[in-house]
């Protein structure tokens, strides 16, 4: 039950704010509510009921009865039910509520009792350098309601928070109440509305101004800033030209509204808990809203690759040109089942990398480049898609961001470099134009289930490229005899990108960097589009062809 002792010292604390000139007819109201009824018994006695008790008249902690729906409070509450916090709606004569969490006027007047009760014994505020009426108990719940971790604390007499250096606390340190309130309750506000949580640790971006998320990805971007200035785009871009034009449009937006007060800056901020009970801040920066909008866009251009969404128009992925969410990133070079603990590490390095305007780490390029070739084994059927979706296009992004931040800016797009001599470049066009030539002459029930040679050897391929290609051309002779029939396109293609190698590169068995991955995206991209282009072609003539029949 409710401890009789905490009952007394509310009452009393509610009554001397009645007492006191700044009391509202509902504070009234209320008080003479607690004075005459039970409030635990009207939450078990009304209809329908709140809070419910056992045949020995305890409250329930936990719903027993599996057969019956269980009530809200159950699902609201964690923990203790009775550590719940009751909110007071007062019925006006007029007919009207006023839910006090809600008025205004009334936590005016409680400011102004906490100084008339409390404020007689001034202390020097550290923060602000004011006296000031200072407290010792600063909030709690600053991350997430329920959060026991606290910015600043100093209760622990017995330990060594200050003992060897101050008599107490205060000598070390002392805040005003006024100054803690309006902080940690500022900060809980940005955190609730803005911030990024994963694992108990928070990442802050803020200004007065809106500011873009550093965690979301490209086509997101577009659509918040087109909710925050209500601007809308004629139509959904199409191509990677009018994406990059629509992105620069979207900063120029941001920018606009920094211009016009250049002294705007936006703070950045990372929070954890290393116990229970005490809160960290691991990072803090501020840049001028032109610097943190530069960096926005240098994340976003550098690793801007093709991508498909989750999200599906019929059967079909929702496709943009930009960058997937950081998450996306982490799951594409480390997998789908990474822990949460190992998610929040990865995702700090990522919000450093893009709020500082560096590459992305090495490791994290290996370690996708890893994964793509591994994977590629189980990529049969409907899983090419997933595979192709969520692994080999975010991988492109980070090779991008790699190429464009440690090779003064060597820029990569998905349109197809025909003049690339790279050998790591053509040998992953190579490998396309082989899966393809396979892929083609598949029968409508193979496609389900068959795995081509390319995407078998891909691995091997990728760690020894010249011994592994005469493999894979040798099991592709009997595909070649049938792609013949269609005009030997792709024979046709492997001899054009096999005649740009110099001879020592293709002999060479040195293993791939991640550029071969680019090349094999890319021509096959072409090949896709050059495929789209034909069909429509064709369904044009039989368009024609039937309107001159009909004539």
């Amino acid at each position: 039950m409710v401890s009789i002792h905490g009952s007394i010292i509310y009452c009393h604390l509610l009554g001397n704010w009645v007492a006191s000139p700044y009391v509202t007819q509902e504070l009234e109201a209320v008080y003479r509510y607690i004075l005459e009824h039970d409030a635990i018994d009207d939450l078990c006695t009304c209809e329908p009921p709140v809070l419910f008790r056992d045949d020995g008249g305890k409250i329930l902690q936990k719903w027993p009865y599996k057969d019956k729906p269980k009530p809200p409070i159950f699902s609201a509450v964690t923990g203790d039910i009775l550590k719940a916090l009751v909110r007071f709606v007062v019925q006006r004569n007029d007919g009207t509520e006023v839910p006090l969490w809600l008025d205004t006027q009334l936590q005016k007047k409680y400011q102004q009792f906490l100084l008339y009760s409390f404020g007689k014994e001034l202390s020097l505020c550290y923060a602000t350098g004011k006296m000031m009426p200072v407290t010792e108990k600063h909030n709690k719940g600053i991350r997430y309601p329920g959060d026991g971790a606290k910015l600043i604390s100093s209760n622990d007499t017995a330990g060594f928070t200050f003992r060897g250096r101050f008599t107490d606390s205060k000598e070390c340190v002392s805040i005003g109440y006024e100054t803690s309130q309006k902080a940690i309750n500022a900060l809980m506000w940005l955190i609730r509305n803005q911030g990024y949580i994963v694992d108990g640790r928070v990442f802050l971006a803020w200004s007065t101004l809106p500011v873009p998320s550093l965690f979301e990805d490209t086509d997101t971007f577009l659509s918040r800033y087109r909710q925050h200035f209500q601007r809308a785009y004629a139509q959904r871009p199409n191509t990677m030209q009018a994406w990059a034009e629509n992105l620069q449009k979207a900063l120029s937006g941001y920018k606009h509204e920094f211009e016009k007060d250049k002294s705007q800056q936006v703070n950045l901020m990372v929070l954890d808990a290393a116990t229970p009970g005490r809160l960290s801040i691991c990072y803090y920066d501020a840049l001028s809203g032109k610097d943190f909008l530069q960096r926005i866009e240098l994340w976003h251009h550098a690793g801007s690759w093709l991508q498909h969404g989750s999200v599906h128009e019929g059967d079909k992925a929702i496709s943009y040109f930009g960058v997937p969410t950081p998450r996306t990133l982490i799951k594409a070079c480390r997998g789908d089942n990474i822990s949460d603990k190992r998610m929040k590490m990865e995702l700090e390095r990522i919000f450093y990398c893009i709020v500082q305007g560096r590459s992305l780490p090495q490791d994290m390029e290996q370690a996708v480049r890893r994964r793509v070739v591994h994977t590629a084994v189980q990529a049969t059927g409907r899983q090419y898609e997933q595979w192709r979706y969520h692994v080999l296009e975010p991988a492109c992004s980070v090779i991008c961001n790699r190429l464009y931040g440690q090779r003064a800016k060597e820029a990569y797009t998905v349109a197809l470099d025909e003049e690339n001599h790279n050998r790591s470049y053509l040998y992953g066009r190579m490998l396309a134009v082989a899966d393809r030539m396979e892929r083609i002459t598949f029968k409508k029930e193979e496609q389900g289930r068959r795995l081509t040679n390319a995407m078998k050897y891909m691995e091997a391929f990728s760690a020894r490229p010249a011994t592994t290609w005469q493999t894979i051309q040798k099991r592709l002779l009997p595909y070649e005899l049938k792609c013949e029939q269609y005009g030997g396109y792709e024979r046709r293609r492997l001899n054009q990108i096999g005649s740009m190698f110099e001879e020592k590169d293709f002999l060479s068995d040195m293993p791939l960097d991640g550029r071969f991955l680019l090349g094999f995206y890319c021509q096959q991209y072409a090949d896709q589009q050059a495929a789209e282009e034909r069909r429509k072609r064709r369904m044009a003539q039989q368009a024609q062809q039937q309107e001159q029949e009909v004539k």
